[in-house]
């Protein structure tokens, strides 16, 4: 139950919405609960803009993209008559203008002068509940008629034995290094850790990557994963399935690990650095939800109904503190409904509106990159559904060849009776782009044949889509 209410004379009173976090949910939640006519305030704990383009997406973006064009001139250069020598990679150039890609989306004032053109106010610090209707920040207290929680997720580290005691890195630190390790190891082969994978061995760094599962990128499709794995190891990545990591102990020269593989015997690896990729729980223990009458499932996750909202409390969620879908575009899009919904309660009215999570296409920054939509082969197998698989091999494509990126498939999995596409996964180049167009079939609910009939440009990478045929 809410905590016993604090004394208004105490508070900064006046706010119709209260959005807890500035990150993409935050932000997007502070905008559409001032479109909506109510009186706004934001707090925020950290840097405007959140996770997303300050530490993670942008800045791992922005050395991929370094190290692709640098392992493309090394590996490529020669075959389309472009002879360079000593060609080298410089860490403190590469991580400068990293720097300046974050400052030109999220650097200065830019963010703060929006808030103040839209009227929201604020608050800088972190937010705690003292009852349902007020936080503490800082030494302020702040009430509203409603509230966004969008504070977002914090890395999960794993029970390693000794793990506290060695300076691991976790994905910011990657973003922020001032010089590049001899060799890594990475824990978790999930997106993050893939993609840190890529970027360490596109550039000649010894990568060695951990998972429990028995190949990288266990949540997607097994197919299109099996490229995926190819494809790092060519670079020298060493892959561990079925390995759980016991042990972690600083060394004079770098860091030893002790893992098992399966029930073979226990081994120890010597490495530069550790990495740790291993997930993100929901940020909110320094929330005291309880105080504003929100309280966990067992399992732990937040009892979050389809208008993001908790049943019976003035709470709204959005982004990656729900626990749902963990991509900054999904938690923009909740934290558009979730803001809409605030305002909405805080003014008395008694629709609000749900988020479609539906259709979420998204793509991994591998090389060549992964993206996906829907359903995979394997979800839709063990729910019994009649599907056909439909497949083309993008290397085919004269755009590939042009290229000389002759890797990848693209994979789509369509209802036989309707012929609506429930899932689509594609390795290549320019694989998130050609995702989208499937993704808009999916939502439009255009059957597949039709997407087809559409003429295609030439030479692109969404000929591939056509090219489709039964598997």
């Amino acid at each position: 139950m809410p905590t016993k209410k604090v004394s208004s004379s105490s508070r900064i009173t006046g706010y119709d919405v209260v959005v807890i976090g500035s990150g993409s949910a935050g932000l997007s939640a502070a905008y559409a609960a001032r479109a909506q006519g109510a009186f706004v305030a934001l707090v925020a704990n950290g840097m405007l803009g959140g996770e997303c383009p300050n530490y993670a997406c942008v800045p791992t973006k922005a050395m991929l993209t370094a190290a692709l064009r640098y392992d493309d001139l090394r590996r490529n250069g020669s075959a389309f008559g472009i002879h360079a020598s000593n060609v080298r990679f410089d860490v403190a150039e590469m991580m400068a203008r990293k720097d300046a890609v974050v400052r030109a989306m999220t650097g200065g004032r830019r963010i703060e002068k929006i808030l103040e053109k839209e009227g929201v106010t604020l608050f800088r610090g972190t937010a705690t509940f003292i009852d349902s209707e007020s936080i503490r920040v800082g030494t302020q207290n702040v009430s509203a008629k409603a509230f966004v929680i969008a504070t977002g997720s914090v890395p999960k580290i794993p029970p390693i034995a000794n793990i506290d005691s060695v300076p691991y890195w976790t994905p910011r630190d990657v973003t922020s290094m001032t010089e590049m390790p001899e060799s890594v190891a990475i824990i978790g082969a999930g997106p993050v850790g893939c993609e840190f994978a890529t970027f360490f061995s596109l550039i000649g760094i010894p990568v060695a990557l951990f998972d429990i599962a028995d190949h990288v990128l266990p949540k997607e499709d097994a197919e299109a994963c099996a490229l995926v794995q190819k494809s790092l190891i060519s670079r020298g990545v060493t892959f561990y399935g079925k390995t759980k990591v016991l042990g972690i102990q600083e060394e004079k020269n770098g860091v030893r690990m002790t893992y098992q593989t399966g029930s073979a015997p226990r081994k120890t690896l010597h490495v530069d650095r550790v990495i740790i990729a291993s997930g993100r729980a929901p940020n909110i223990d320094l929330l005291n939800i309880e105080a504003a009458g929100v309280s966990l499932r067992q399992n732990g996750t937040l009892p979050i109904e389809s208008t993001l909202r908790v049943k019976g409390t003035d709470c709204f969620f959005a982004g990656d503190v729900t626990g749902l879908i963990p991509f900054t575009h999904t938690a923009h899009a909740e934290g558009l409904v979730a803001g809409e919904n605030a305002a909405r309660l805080a003014a008395k009215l008694r629709t609000l509106r749900s988020v479609d999570l539906s259709v979420v296409p998204y793509a991994i920054f591998v090389a060549p990159e992964l993206a996906s939509v829907g359903s995979t082969a394997e979800e839709l197998a063990r729910s019994k559904t009649s599907f056909s698989v439909w497949k083309f091999p993008v290397g085919a494509l004269g755009r590939s060849v042009i290229e000389r990126e002759r890797s990848g498939i693209l994979k789509v999995c369509v209802e036989k009776k309707t012929d609506q596409i429930l899932g689509a996964v594609m390795v290549g180049e320019r694989a998130g782009e050609v995702v989208h167009e499937l993704a808009l079939a999916m939502y439009a609910k255009v059957p597949l044949s039709t997407v087809q009939s559409m003429i295609h440009a030439y030479p692109t990478m969404s000929e591939a889509i056509p090219g489709l045929i039964p598997a």
